[in-house]
């Protein structure tokens, strides 16, 4: 041990003065074969560090890894670096030169940054520390998290047009680090070494062996079971599984199978060979068994392995050798290029190859053909696999194929397009006898390797991501090789899954059309990419386009059915086709090779090539009006025994995820046909294949939507021309089109715009380039987003029959415009036609055409004919208003002017003829004088004649609405005036309804509580007075328990710390209680009848009485009795203040007692079913409408609600009064009013013990033993108890004491017992002490003493500052308590400012001036208070207790950057993983901690590790019951805090 000294000149003498290498490294270089005398030291010590059986011991652990450093990594960093590591090490660093490239490896879930406008591709991305550093900051950007596996791009020019650096990786040319020449041949030695090693053991296929030369000295008969990770197996098979074949606990099991799932593999079970076959053997067994029961995706069981503990311990450090490599490049960038010149366990290769090869372009490039030599067998080991893609060496593709440079590297020298595509091709065997894909017999495994197989397509994505702007020779020929390639590919997709139209009984068994279109979906932006290509240069344009016809020629003549062709005549004109029937034969959706040939001959249109091949396309061109054909039959009903998959089969063609390339280019292609043909030869083939060609003899109730579907398509072909190519457009122009489209439907969020918009290869759609010269943008307003309204001038562009909308759409699109579609819409003026299109002008006057108009006009002619639809009607029309309609179709539309049952589209038909006649006219002359004057007239009589209808309009509607609502009108008349009647006569001068007068407590109290109250049964819909009489009427809401103001858990319910109570959250059904139970029991009884296994998901539990409101559906529990409004005091009796008794005189009479309940047995009935519902909720136990605590848990539930609703109201800064939503305000109020008549649930004597005790905190005689401290009262909660509990006094006895004037008292009392605990809980420690001792006896309480013991108080204003600000909450509570107890109207200024709603909380106490208390009163009750045995210990530190005002509950701030908590969640690392990444991060909002959550790794016995550490937050440690509420008070989900 130490250090040997040797002389540098001979290595066989020792100098004992210079110290160059400890003795293992010396004598390795001293000997002839290094790798020799390395691998006999690792032979000898790795068998003896890695044992294994200190898994799960995290001090065995340590010491393994200890041993480690000190035996085997720490004497190769000697043999390396030829020092002492610490200074080597520190030396490289210090003289390094880092690479320009970031290189920062993205881990699951990390956020990452790519610029809009400087990025090559969107695979071109930035971490976040160099995003926050460069210039896109500024830029248009998109921020995404990452799956994994990729690095930061900062730093490669290849990969941004602009700002390739941020400000950290700036790059400083001509500056590279040189290495010693005796460190390079060392590190070229090592590396080489190590590199062999781990490569050789981490490929090792022998279980017993080990590679020449690592033999041990010593074999023990140890082995280990090892289970190995596939990807297919459930947590739940391999817990069970290892709990039958090792015999361990579930948590043991559940540690075993985390382990498996997150290294890859883990040794089960540790002994000699016959012990671990065991094991292995009943591993296989029961989990192939599983496999079976279980019907799974594949076949095999878990893969087992028997490995001798040699074998286990040199892999598990041939993993550490990979890593330390890693952690060795990072100090020296001239030791990374050595390891990069070097040749070859999944993560940790990804891991090192991006550290060290993808850092540097030479060598990325030597790296990337290697990759693209090996591409076919590396993709085939990747798809008999069954690991994920971002740990194999595949997913590497993205880093490579994207560099342009490197792409088109490959694809010359390597031919990498071809090699996709054909080993794609290859991967797909299924064929028909046609030779297409075939995908409905896929077996489970087949669509499990169908789905690893698409990985490929995403590698071609790559390759053609960047079109070149410059081609060679070279290039264009592996270019168009690869073009042959993607024909093949097409070719076999041409006409796949078929369809026939089922006659006579419906399908048996859907067939497969899942797998096509997501193959479709997956080739959109491919096909979209090679015409970018193309359209690069026109020599590749043209051969690409000849190879296209040529393929499509023969798949054509593959699909003919070999009949002779058909003569077809109508209008003069004759024309020979084949016979096809979409109705009868097979007809298929998917013709992507057709598709590829419209969108090469828009990109000819554009260079004017295309008219050298004008023979061919009108055979080939009609092939696409088999699928619309289709679409149109599917409308029209013919095809519903076709069962759903032809349905959806038909909603993604329309989708916006495939319509690009399969209607839009349908219709295109069916425009280019037209265009090179005769038009009555297109249109009487389109008659064909819609099957109309015999209209008259057909049956109508079909062939109308038949029609209007064939019309539609007609509109379409002549007037789509906002394609680059077909019409003289803008690229943008046919984006701005869309938005104005889908905003004519409804206005839309930013997102729902994105969604609606097709992307292109780099994921870009072009909003935000001209919404703002289309759309307007509103605000947030209640509903918390903002949303794009289309521009007024916009709309003169809306299109009634645009190709996009499907009904729907266009319903929503016409009924959002208020003005009448036939006046308002006109069509807009189309863009001109490029001139290979301009020949479709001439359908607009074709024979064939106008023959078919004139038919439908005739059918229109007919009042009782079922020929024809408005629709139909209307797209005739559409096409009737161009220029060139004959005579005859002007002369029909005159006679349809006035026909009496065309009364609706009287204007329509009218602006049509003007149209043509002011065309026809346009060449005679025609003064400006009399042009003006006309049009002048023609306006004055249009805007008469509007404005007759709409006053004609709104008076029909006043006379409709006054004959069905007679009853109630009259009602309303005679009751008005009796009222105002009653409030003349019972008004008096001194209480005029002013702010200053009008309070609401106490015998001066105003408000409008003599009004009636009706309310309408949401279910029976039948209207019923609110009265303390008859059948009750209740309202929904939800009980549950609530901490959203707690400081302690542990309290009782009247401490000021507000423990755990219950809260009430309101619903907006109101209903007769007989309905609502019946309403219940239905809700039940449906519940019941439905079978266990057909039970979804349900967000509510029907046995826990729980249900959903019927007309919110928000959650609810419990119904809360409505009652009547408190009656108004006598006010001619009231005023003068001597009328009523004195505080002193009120003390003695507080013990009378009526037994009387003014409430019917109905209402008596819906009291205690929900005071029974606050018990169960509150207490967490069975109902008992006999225990004493009853009514105390139905007045906390009220206390607390409008203490969370006050605090909340606070917190947000909003006025008090006024600014709840109305079910808000209709719960507080019934609630308050039941709180105050639950004493009828209960005996009386019951209620009376309540008072009796709650007055012993506040009465200073008798004494009372065991009474509360002033200071473990909250004051609140005492006078919403004193005065509920009272009323049960003196509700019905007339000769009692005023109950008014009691809670004026009762009000007063508690105020000051309240501002003496403010006081007091500003007094602590030792001059609490003297405080109590030497003040108090005297009941000298002035502010002088205050000030003396309140040292940061320095005048009696800053004493009455913090009295008002401790009192405030308190007040403001009480204000809408008594609000809503004694249904008074706050006064109209104190609703508009929060600041002023702490004067009408004033305005509450404003009535303790009726019967203020004698100074004899108020001394003695605070010298009780203050007296009290355990205010002193509580002050000097013995007790918890609150100061006011009392601080909210609130949850952590978040970033104003979302990217933060994003990059947050990235960098957690589990806990329990041994330094993995959490797959599932949580961050908990109450005390900001992250946490590992619906994880296996985490889990605590059975309980996730974010429900206990809710538990432990909360303050119910151990508890297992669900946790107590966060939050606002109707968060009724905890969940919702992660």
């Amino acid at each position: 041990d130490g250090q040997v000294n040797v002389d540098p000149d001979n290595r066989n003498q020792v100098s004992p003065h210079q110290t160059l290498l400890p003795p293992l490294p010396q004598c390795w270089w001293a000997s002839a074969d290094l790798q020799q005398e390395l691998y006999h030291h690792l032979a000898a010590y790795v068998p003896r560090i890695f044992l294994g059986r200190g898994e799960g011991n995290s001090r065995e652990e340590q010491k393994e890894e200890l041993a480690c450093q000190l035996l085997l990594l720490a004497p190769l960093e000697w043999l390396l670096l030829g020092e002492d590591p610490a200074s080597g090490l520190a030396l490289l660093q210090e003289n390094n030169c880092p690479s320009a490239l970031c290189g920062h490896v993205f881990k699951v879930g990390e956020p990452t940054y790519s610029c809009r406008e400087c990025a090559a591709d969107p695979t071109c991305v930035l971490c976040m520390q160099c995003f926050l550093e460069s210039a896109h900051r500024q830029h248009r950007y998109r921020m995404t998290t990452s799956g994994g596996g990729g690095f930061c791009d900062c730093g490669d020019t290849e990969a941004w047009k602009n700002a390739p650096w941020c400000q950290k990786h700036a790059r400083v040319d001509g500056h590279t680090e040189e290495l010693p020449p005796d460190l390079i041949t060392r590190a070229y030695r090592v590396f080489f070494i190590i590199l062999k090693y781990a490569v050789d053991l981490l490929t090792w296929e022998q279980e017993d062996q080990l590679p020449a030369g690592l033999e041990p000295p010593y074999r023990a008969d140890t082995y280990f079971c090892v289970v190995f990770n596939d990807e297919v197996h459930t947590y739940e098979q391999v817990i069970y599984t290892l709990q039958k074949a090792v015999s361990c606990s579930h948590k043991e099991a559940l540690s075993f199978a985390t382990a498996v799932d997150r290294e890859g593999r883990k040794s089960v079970r540790f002994g000699d060979f016959q012990f671990c076959e065991q094991a292995k053997s009943v591993i296989v067994v029961n989990s192939a068994s599983l496999i079976q029961r279980n019907k799974s995706r594949q076949s095999k069981p878990l893969r087992v392995q028997v490995m001798h503990s040699s074998v286990v311990a040199h892999q598990c450090f041939a993993l550490k050798t990979l890593k330390w490599l890693g952690q060795i490049i990072k100090y020296s960038d001239g030791l990374r290029r050595i390891l990069c010149q070097l040749p070859r366990a999944r993560n940790i290769y990804h891991q090192l190859l991006m550290n060290s090869v993808l850092m540097d372009l030479k060598f990325k490039k030597i790296f990337a053909i290697q990759f693209a030599k090996n591409y076919r067998s590396l993709q085939t080991d990747f798809l008999e696999d069954d690991h994920e893609r971002v740990v194999s060496v595949t997913s590497l593709s993205v880093q490579l194929f994207t560099v342009p440079t490197v792409g088109r590297m490959l694809m010359v020298e390597e031919n990498l397009m071809t090699t996709i595509i054909r080993t794609f091709v290859d991967h797909l065997r299924h064929r028909d006898v046609h030779g297409r894909f075939q995908f409905d017999r896929y077996t489970a495994q087949q669509a499990f390797k169908f789905g690893r197989v698409q990985s490929l397509i995403g590698d071609l994505k790559y390759v053609l991501i960047s079109a070149p702007s410059e081609w060679s020779d070279s290039l264009r020929v592996k270019f168009l090789e690869g073009f042959d390639a993607v024909l093949d590919l097409l070719t076999c997709m041409q006409g796949m899954d078929p369809v026939v139209r089922q006659v006579g009984q419906h399908i048996e068994m859907e067939p497969e059309w899942e797998a096509a279109f997501t193959l479709q979906m997956k080739l959109t932006h491919i096909i979209s990419m090679i015409q970018d290509w193309c359209s690069t240069d026109e020599r590749v344009l043209i051969q690409a386009y000849r190879k296209c016809l040529s393929a499509l020629t023969q798949c054509h003549g593959g699909l003919l059915d070999g009949e002779p062709p058909v003569s077809l005549s109508m209008a003069g004109h004759c024309v020979e086709t084949f016979r096809y029937q979409v109705s009868q034969d097979k007809v298929s959706i998917h013709l992507p090779v057709c598709r590829l040939l419209a969108g090469l001959h828009v990109l000819l249109s554009r260079t004017e090539v295309a008219s050298r091949f004008p023979e061919q396309l009108p055979l080939v061109g009609v092939l696409p009006l088999r699928c619309l054909v289709l679409c149109a039959q599917v409308h029209a009903g013919m095809w519903r025994r076709n069962g759903f998959s032809l349905i959806n089969q038909i909603y993604y063609y329309h989708n916006v995820k495939c319509r690009m390339e399969m209607f839009d280019k349908d219709i295109i292609m069916l425009q280019a046909g037209a265009s090179m043909m005769d038009p009555n030869h297109f249109l009487m083939m389109v008659l064909s294949r819609f099957e109309l060609f015999h209209i008259f003899s057909s049956d109508f109730v079909q062939q109308n939507t038949l029609i209007e579907e064939m019309l539609h398509l007609i509109i379409m072909v002549i007037g789509e021309r906002y394609v680059a190519g077909v019409g003289q457009v803008e690229p943008l122009e046919e984006v701005r089109r869309e938005i104005i489209h889908q905003l004519s439907i409804r206005p839309m969020a930013h997102s729902e715009l994105v969604k609606a918009l097709p992307e292109n290869g780099n994921k870009e759609t072009g909003l935000e380039r001209v919404i703002d010269s289309v759309a307007l943008f509103k605000s947030p307003g209640v509903t918390g987003r903002g949303l794009y309204e289309l521009r007024p001038e916009s709309f003169k562009h809306f299109n009634l029959y645009f190709h996009h909308y499907s009904r729907a759409d266009h319903s929503f699109a016409v009924s959002d415009l208020s003005r009448d579609p036939a006046v308002a819409l006109p069509p807009p003026l189309p863009p001109p036609l490029c001139p290979l299109f301009g020949s479709l002008v001439n359908l607009l006057q074709c024979d064939v055409l106008l023959a078919v108009e004139s038919a439908v006009l005739q059918w229109a002619m007919e009042p009782g004919g079922g020929g024809w639809t408005e629709s139909m009607l209307q797209r005739v029309s559409q096409q009737g208003k161009a220029p060139t309609s004959s005579g005859s179709i002007l002369a029909l539309l005159e006679t349809l002017q006035n026909a009496p049952h065309l009364e609706v589209h009287k204007d329509m038909i009218t602006w049509i003829l003007k149209v043509k006649r002011t065309s026809s006219a346009s060449s005679i002359p025609v003064s400006p004088g009399e042009k003006e004057k006309a049009e002048r007239k023609r306006k004055a009589e249009m805007a008469r004649l509007r404005r007759e209808k709409i006053m004609a309009q709104m008076s029909e509607m006043q006379k409709n609405f006054i004959n069905e609502n007679k009853e109630m009108f009259h009602c309303y008349m005679c009751n008005h005036s009796q009222v105002s009647l009653i409030f003349v006569s019972s008004s008096f001068p001194s209480l005029e309804l002013t702010c200053a007068s009008q309070v609401c407590v106490g015998p001066r109290r105003v408000g409008g509580s003599e009004r009636r109250q009706q309310v309408i049964c949401i279910l029976c819909q039948e209207e019923q007075e609110v009265t303390g009489v008859g059948q009750a009427m209740v309202l929904a809401a939800f009980v549950q328990r609530s901490t959203v103001l707690s400081r302690n858990r542990h309290c009782s319910l009247l401490t000021p710390t507000l423990s755990v109570a219950t809260s009430c959250t309101p619903a907006a059904g109101r209903a007769r209680s007989l309905c609502s139970s019946r309403y219940f029991e239905a809700v039940q009884l449906k519940e019941q009848r439905r079978q266990q296994r057909l039970r979804g998901h349900n967000s509510y539990d029907v046995e826990n009485g729980e249900f959903l409101c019927p007309l919110c559906e928000c959650l609810s529990n419990t119904v809360i009795p409505l009652l009547p409004h408190t009656p108004l005091p006598d006010h001619s009796c009231c005023l003068l203040s001597a009328d009523h008794l004195s505080l002193e005189a009120w003390l003695k009479k507080t013990s009378q007692q009526v037994e009387s309940s003014p409430f019917s047995i109905s209402i008596c009935e819906m009291i205690i079913t929900f005071s029974m519902s606050v018990y169960k909720v509150g207490l967490k136990t069975n109902p008992n409408e006999q225990d004493h605590r009853v009514p105390v848990l139905s007045w906390s539930t009220c206390a607390y609600t409008i203490q969370s609703i006050e605090r909340l109201l606070m917190d947000e800064d909003k006025p008090l009064f006024g600014s709840l939503p109305c079910r808000q305000d209709d719960c507080l109020s019934a609630l308050t009013r039941f709180s105050s008549a639950c004493w009828a649930s209960v005996p009386l004597r019951t209620v009376h013990a309540h008072l009796s005790r709650l007055l012993t905190v506040l009465l200073p005689d008798p004494p009372v033993e065991n009474a509360p401290c002033i200071l473990h009262v909250d004051m609140f909660h005492l006078l919403v108890y004193a005065v509920l509990s009272y009323n049960s006094l003196h509700s019905t006895e007339p000769s009692g004491p005023s109950v008014d004037s009691s809670h004026v008292h009762l009000l007063h009392l508690i105020t000051v017992a309240h501002m003496v605990q403010i006081l007091l809980t500003s007094v602590t420690g030792e001059t609490a002490a003297a405080f109590l001792v030497y003040r108090v006896p005297s009941l000298s309480l002035t502010p002088s003493v205050w000030l003396s013991v309140l040292p940061d108080v320095s005048s009696g204003w800053q004493l009455l500052h913090r009295l008002k600000v401790g009192l405030l909450p308190f007040l403001r509570a009480a204000a809408l308590f008594f609000h809503y107890l004694n249904s008074s109207v706050p006064p109209t200024d104190l609703m508009g400012e929060c600041s002023s709603a702490g004067v009408s909380s004033g305005r509450c106490s404003a009535a303790t001036s009726v019967c203020p208390p004698t100074c004899e009163t108020r001394c003695l009750c605070r010298y009780r208070w203050c007296h009290h045995p355990a205010l002193k210990h509580t002050l000097q530190g013995g007790g918890d207790f609150i100061r006011f005002p009392r601080e909210s509950n609130r949850l952590i701030d978040l970033p104003e950057d979302y990217s933060v908590l994003i990059n947050q969640a990235s960098s957690f690392t589990c806990p329990r993983s041994g330094g993995d990444k959490s797959r599932a991060p949580t961050l908990c909002l109450v005390c900001g901690a992250m946490l590992c959550s619906q994880s296996y790794c985490c889990q605590v016995e059975f309980f996730p590790s974010m429900n206990c550490h809710l538990t432990v937050v909360e303050g119910f440690e151990g508890s297992s019951s669900p946790s107590p509420v966060w939050g606002i008070p109707w968060q009724t989900d905890p969940s919702r805090l992660y």
